[in-house]
């Protein structure tokens, strides 16, 4: 059974953006105890920065129905600050959504009316927050439609420049290489680099890229160092973060946790739900833990049969999805193999969809620049 939640993604945006916006002088401690949570309770109040100490927190609150807190964040901290223009609405109408019994306080000395004293009392038992959030709507809409509209224009404006600069081509996962003798020595030289960095044999992704590369005059030493380095990012409990190299340019890139679904997609910037923990398992395998969730599942999982991504509670039993093999493709850059038919882990950076492709020559999403965090 899934669980329910009273926020959306879109709302926990919302709330962050605010919080960060909001500078008002208070310790993470003095912020928990505003609105009723003990601090002792909350494990991630240090080590980590602003915009990711507001995303756990909020996510916590949902995650384990602290809607009181959640209410007393939204009237109490934030609508004092943000009692004028878009934002009061936009705080009205995640209110509705709590349910929140507070009144949204502007803390101005008494010299304006509270909204709730505001409303007529002819009103009866209607929320007195929906008539403000009707007047929006029209206006939300109209910035949807711009907002769509440049949507619009920059893909075209992307695709104009994917055409003036071609992508590189794709690398081909065919095992049947032609063994010629000069083959047979290259793909001898790329196997003792692997056993010697990463102590396995490379995969067959591995070995057509780097002997296609050798074959093009790249140096060895060159590509020792990209596996190198790349292996070292991603070591066993390493934070990393997963960057999209599909060929069309959007905002649309990092790997992301979608808290509402239990579900992945392309963030156009990087929080804790952009942070995947590395737990190795064996021989160029690992599972990937999402660092932005708490109570839910976390664990990056790939559906082979319907091609899509997910997340899963654990890595046991029939999660075997969550068991992903490690193709490295250059400095830096992995390829992801669920080890099923449709298997390799692709970002749609046209949409921010992510799912699972049958090959790697067309889809570009398969490829992923790692960094560490």
């Amino acid at each position: 059974m899934s669980t329910q939640f009273f926020l959306d993604e879109t709302d926990i945006d919302t709330l962050i953006n605010l919080l960060l916006r909001s500078q008002q002088s208070r310790t993470r401690e003095a912020l928990c105890l505003s609105i009723g949570i003990d601090p002792k309770r909350i494990s991630f109040i240090r080590d980590s920065s602003d915009s990711d100490f507001f995303l756990l927190l909020i996510r916590y609150l949902n995650e384990i129905g602290e809607k009181e807190a959640l209410c007393k964040l939204c009237c109490q901290e934030l609508f004092p600050v943000f009692h004028h223009g878009k934002y009061a609405s936009i705080l009205t109408e995640i209110s509705i959504k709590l349910n929140c019994n507070q009144k949204l306080s502007q803390n101005t000395n008494n010299t304006q009316p509270s909204l709730i004293s505001s409303i007529p009392t002819s009103i009866g038992n209607i929320n007195p927050f929906i008539q403000l959030a009707q007047n929006k709507l029209v206006m939300g809409s109209a910035i949807f439609l711009i907002g769509l509209a440049g949507v619009t224009l920059f893909n075209q404006n992307s695709k104009s420049f994917n055409n003036s600069h071609p992508p590189e081509q794709s690398v081909s996962q065919n095992p049947n290489v032609s063994l010629t003798a000069h083959n047979q020595d290259m793909h001898q030289q790329i196997s003792s680099l692997y056993q010697e960095v990463v102590r396995r044999e490379p995969t067959s992704l591995e070995y057509k890229y780097y002997v296609d590369l050798l074959k093009r005059g790249e140096k060895l030493n060159s590509i020792r160092d990209w596996i190198t380095n790349t292996s070292s990012l991603l070591q066993d409990g390493n934070i990393i973060s997963m960057e999209c190299q599909g060929k069309e340019l959007t905002n649309f890139k990092w790997l992301s946790s979608r808290l509402n679904n239990n579900s992945v997609s392309l963030a156009s910037n990087t929080d804790a739900s952009t942070k995947w923990k590395v737990h190795f398992i064996a021989n160029g395998v690992v599972a990937l833990e999402n660092q932005g969730i708490i109570n839910a599942p976390k664990w990056l999982d790939g559906l082979t049969h319907n091609r899509s991504v997910s997340l899963a509670p654990n890595t046991e039993g029939n999660y075997t999805g969550t068991k992903w093999r490690i193709n490295i493709i250059g400095d830096g850059e992995v390829v992801l193999d669920n080890q099923g038919e449709s298997k390799w882990l692709n970002g749609v950076t046209h949409n921010g969809s992510v799912n699972l492709a049958p090959n790697t020559e067309e889809h570009t999403g398969t490829k992923w620049k790692i960094s560490k965090q």
